[in-house]
């Protein structure tokens, strides 16, 4: 079992196989969730990874045209 010790500052090392494993590369966000086992600690997804995620359920020039036909509707 790998370990770390929390220096004064709260601080500590993370073992280079799960750097590596969970890609927590220098400048990665993470988050703690307290779980009734323990601290789970996990990267925080980067919302820019799922840019054109969801373009499969709509085009984008269509979605354009109507939320133009929509904002002079809205001003009138």
């Amino acid at each position: 079992m790998e370990h770390s010790k929390v220096t004064k500052k709260g601080q500590m090392t993370i073992p280079v196989k799960y750097r590596r494993r969970y890609v927590l590369e220098e400048g990665v966000v993470v988050v703690f969730e307290e779980r009734k086992e323990g601290l789970l600690i996990k990267p925080l997804p980067d919302i820019a990874d799922s840019a054109g995620a969801l373009s499969k359920y709509g085009d984008p020039k269509k979605l354009i045209e109507d939320l133009l036909r929509e904002r002079e509707t809205g001003f009138r």
